[in-house]
């Protein structure tokens, strides 16, 4: 396989065709959300572990092993999902752990009513659990905040659920401290498993570095100082507040915070594809985040961005595979004038994404077959079910999520947008305080996406696709007018004159 970076380790795709085409890896029990905290994780955490630099940075090198190095922040994580996660009854230690750490904080906060100081605990621990990007019915240690500063970017840690119901509470301290078997309450846990932190994150991760390989050095400072900033800008209290108590309960648990750092290393994704787009991710992301705007309402727009960034990038790399051009997305945006003639384009070219994934599998699948001589662990059924279940399935479950693949259910599966894609197309191709016509952005749109809005969309689209009818181009002048009205009740559009609209960028340029 040809794969960036090229000392890549492939090992783990040796049987695994979504891997193979994909790269390592989309999975399927990856949430919208943690595909945005992964790359920032990754982004925040220091990259050398012996000068400890990089943090905030991305790596400069991509011809040696690309590592990187998290900080668990269990007694944190512990302090803000327990009491309100589910509990495995067979392990006591977590509850003691913390009750006991809610107990520490109280005697560290600077009142002497108790009772106060218990209200004060509370309200923290309320401040912070309001954050939840991800709850469900996990465990508390696989939970997740909203990316609002770097010490609040969690790192997936799995209970070792079988070494953790033997452990006891013991508070007796000796001469070095707690006992060994106090100190693995907080280092009893799996950070390899992948399970939900499932590595689409450095999937993108990689996409951008792949990208800044092209690029002038000013490029990538300023997307480095546009992530800087979102993490760091406005939410230095939270820092503060995070680190208060991570550090109250490594003083009072007699805990090494640098023994408990741990080593993560990238992947690979594949060599030629991706990159196709890269530029196009690289720049959106430059100018979506020197928007002066809501720091929560930013990351939320933000987290649904990179997911369309990376579907766009699943598509590009099938496109690639089969040696066929950027597959046009029909965009339906629902207008009663369009009749259905709209909608049934938009579920062929859906259907059309459809068939190209089974086909870009098939393909891997028959050239693995010829690689390994015909020997295979499972039938190429098999392969090609597992496979769709990490692709195309998860393809279509983010797009469902965010409503630019609708219906959530039933039949005539299409394309089409949502308020919150929406405002990152706009805020991501338009600059701050900047405007440009009604054609001149739909012509943007399809240009970085293939997204076919309007008539001139469909007929670029048809001059690339044998099986579109161009005789049906004037079906998607309501279909623009939608558009239209969309953007306008978003605050996005204005209207010249009867002939002339333009698409404006509202928000200011953040100073960095």
């Amino acid at each position: 396989m040809n794969v960036y970076p090229k000392n890549g380790r492939t090992t783990s795709g040796r049987n695994n065709i979504a891997i193979q085409v994909y790269g390592d890896r989309i999975h399927i029990d990856q949430t919208l959300y943690e595909y945005l905290i992964e790359f920032l994780l990754v982004f925040s955490s220091i990259k050398d572990k012996g000068d400890k630099s990089g943090a905030m940075e991305f790596h400069k090198q991509s011809d040696s092993i690309m590592n990187y190095y998290v900080y668990p922040r269990i007694g944190l994580k512990r302090f803000i999902f327990f009491d309100r996660a589910k509990k495995n009854s067979k392990i006591t230690v977590d509850e003691k752990a913390y009750k006991q750490i809610c107990e520490m904080l109280k005697k560290s906060v600077n009142c002497n009513d108790q009772e106060q100081a218990k209200e004060v605990v509370e309200a923290i621990q309320d401040l912070l659990h309001g954050y939840a990007a991800v709850l469900k019915n996990r465990s508390w240690c696989a939970q997740a905040l909203l990316p609002i500063c770097p010490e609040l970017i969690f790192c997936e840690e799995m209970p070792l659920d079988q070494e953790r119901a033997g452990l006891q509470w013991d508070t007796t301290i000796n001469d070095s401290g707690f006992s060994d078997e106090m100190l693995k309450i907080e280092t009893c846990f799996d950070g390899t498993r992948h399970n939900f932190l499932a590595r689409g994150g450095e999937v993108y991760y990689l996409h951008i570095l792949q990208g800044l390989e092209a690029c002038e050095d000013t490029t990538r400072i300023k997307l480095e100082k546009g992530l800087r900033n979102l993490l760091t800008a406005q939410n230095k209290n939270f820092s503060s507040i995070a680190n208060w108590i991570q550090s109250t309960w490594e003083r009072e648990m007699h805990l090494d915070a640098e023994k408990m750092v741990e080593e993560k290393r990238l992947e690979f994704i594949p060599a030629t594809g991706y990159i196709n787009c890269a530029q196009k991710t690289i720049d959106e992301l430059i100018t979506f985040l020197s928007n002066e705007m809501h720091p929560i309402m930013r990351i939320e727009i933000l987290a649904k961005g990179v997911v369309f960034q990376i579907m766009r990038m699943m598509c590009e790399r099938t496109s690639d595979y089969l040696g066929k051009g950027s597959m046009p997305w029909i965009v339906d945006m629902r207008s009663k004038k369009s009749g259905k003639t709209v909608m049934h384009l938009s579920a062929d070219s859906f259907k059309n994404i459809e068939e190209a994934f089974v086909c870009a599998i098939n393909k891997r699948i028959v050239e693995f077959r010829e690689e390994n001589n015909g020997d295979l662990k499972d039938t190429p059924y098999k392969y090609l079910t597992e496979a769709r279940k990490k692709t195309l399935d998860v393809f279509r479950k983010l797009g469902k999520e965010m409503q630019c693949i609708i219906p959530s259910n039933g039949a005539m599966e299409r394309f089409s947008l949502s308020e919150d894609i929406v405002k990152f197309l706009v805020l991501s191709i338009i600059k701050p305080g900047d405007k440009m016509t009604i054609d001149i952005f739909l012509k943007e749109l399809f240009e970085h996406y293939s997204l076919v809005i309007g008539p001139e969309q469909y007929k670029a689209a048809c001059a690339s696709e044998a099986k579109m009818d161009i005789e049906l181009t004037n079906c998607f002048m309501n279909n623009m007018k939608a558009f239209q009205d969309f953007l306008k009740n978003t605050g996005f559009l204005r209207d010249l004159s009867d002939a002339t609209s333009i698409v404006v960028n509202p928000f200011t340029e953040v100073t960095m």
